[in-house]
């Protein structure tokens, strides 16, 4: 079990011949508490800067990503997952790729970002520091999962702490 992006299809699908929707197929998040299951996701974001020389063309550009045109065509490649409600779901190349995306539409307020998407690069995304590095360490040696955790909580309130105070 591999808890991680739709990307991951591709990946076993190209890399280790694997055939999804037998080999490795996809299942929601389990819900906790008795609560609705929400869907986990990452997110990305594209940005035009202001009174750039080519602010209107990049404006152009956005807009027709954001079409179920242009989704399509990412969505018939695999890797890619569209918020978007207007998109057929027959785009999907597959019937796991087309059941995670219609999780994500179906999903409404119970939507939420992962780690990655929300943590300050300092804590969460910097190879070889925070959570990388504690967490590597830790798979190298689990004896001291107490240790590990106190290290996780320090290096989260020194991130978190910079973050806040830019």
């Amino acid at each position: 079990m591999v808890y991680e992006g739709d990307f991951v299809a591709g990946v076993a699908k190209d890399e280790f011949g694997r055939k999804i929707g037998e080999d490795a197929d996809f299942f929601p998040f389990p819900a906790v508490g008795g609560g609705e299951a929400p869907v986990v996701s990452g997110g990305d974001a594209a940005v035009v800067l202001k009174d750039g020389r080519n602010q209107k063309a990049a404006m152009a550009l956005l807009e027709f990503l954001a079409t179920p045109e242009a989704a399509a065509v990412w969505a018939a490649e695999g890797g890619f997952i569209s918020p978007n409600k207007a998109l057929d779901l027959g785009a999907y190349g597959d019937a796991t790729l087309r059941a995670t995306a219609k999780s994500l539409v179906d999903a409404g307020d119970t939507v939420r970002f992962d780690m990655s998407d929300q943590a300050p690069a300092a804590f969460g995304g910097t190879k070889g520091a925070g959570e990388w590095k504690i967490l590597q360490d830790f798979l190298r040696d689990p004896s001291k999962p107490e240790a590990t955790a106190a290290a996780l909580e320090a290096a989260a309130a020194k991130a978190y702490g910079s973050a806040n105070q830019g």
